[in-house]
């Protein structure tokens, strides 16, 4: 025990220059480094495949009657409306759907958000860019949301932003919400997905030799949790405790 001492030593003296600059550059300090990150999870996702004339999933859609159905090219044609079944109640978001939607303004027509009663969502309208798709060529119809506001965008321009009267209700996604009149027929979905972010606590490890950890990575030792403060490759007698440049009791 005192050699495997007396060669931590050696390793901390070694190792000191090597932590040093990499706490300078990452601006990281023992009581700051996160042992959590946050990702993004796609929560809703359809690509409308399936045999042609077939309906859209149950599972995911409702409403539409017979006026909704797939063209077998992993498309949905809607000459009606559909709401999505589950409801999104996260504090952020975003929804991504590819539309040919023909029509000459209104992006929330083509994907739109209805409350959880399949009500509209009442609320403060502000227009923020040119709301005009007039072709007959798919576009990026896109919803941000925060737990106070919803903004469209078209092809990554920002063109409206809804702020509704109730913060943080639970709201479900609609499809051609002007479905039945004149300017919806033959509307094309090529794809709805919905991500959000979430923060994922990482678990911590029993520590291991010739392992490559990385700076907020949490292991155990002897009973013990150790954060990792500096990114290295473990080595023999760089065991946590032995070597406080790399690992901080927790």
């Amino acid at each position: 025990m005192g050699q495997a001492r007396q060669r931590a030593g050696v390793v901390r003296r070694w190792l000191r220059p090597l932590v040093a600059a990499v706490a300078v550059v990452s601006g990281l300090t023992a009581s700051g480094v996160a042992h959590a990150e946050t990702v993004t999870r796609t929560v809703f996702t359809d690509g409308f495949t399936g045999d042609r004339g077939t309906g859209a999933d149950a599972a995911k859609w409702s409403g539409g009657s017979q006026g909704a159905w797939l063209d077998g090219d992993g498309n949905l044609v809607l000459n009606s409306w559909l709401s999505s079944v589950p409801t999104f109640n996260q504090a952020t978001g975003h929804v991504s759907a590819r539309i040919r939607a023909g029509r000459s303004s209104g992006a929330w027509r083509s994907l739109g958000v209805l409350n959880e009663a399949g009500g509209m969502l009442s609320g403060r309208v502000e227009t923020l860019g040119r709301d005009e798709v007039d072709d007959y060529d798919f576009h990026t119809f896109a919803i941000d949301w925060t737990r106070t506001a919803f903004v469209w965008s078209v092809d990554g321009e920002q063109v409206l932003r809804l702020t509704p009267d109730t913060a943080a209700q639970p709201f479900r996604l609609a499809l051609n919400m002007g479905g039945g009149d004149r300017y919806s027929s033959g509307i094309l979905v090529d794809s709805v997905t919905v991500t959000v972010r979430v923060t994922v606590v990482k678990p911590a490890k029993a520590w291991k030799t010739f392992t490559t950890y990385q700076v907020g990575d949490r292991v155990t030792y002897r009973g013990a949790t150790y954060r990792v403060l500096a990114r290295h490759t473990a080595l023999p007698d760089w065991e946590p405790g032995l070597v406080p440049e790399l690992f901080q009791k927790v």
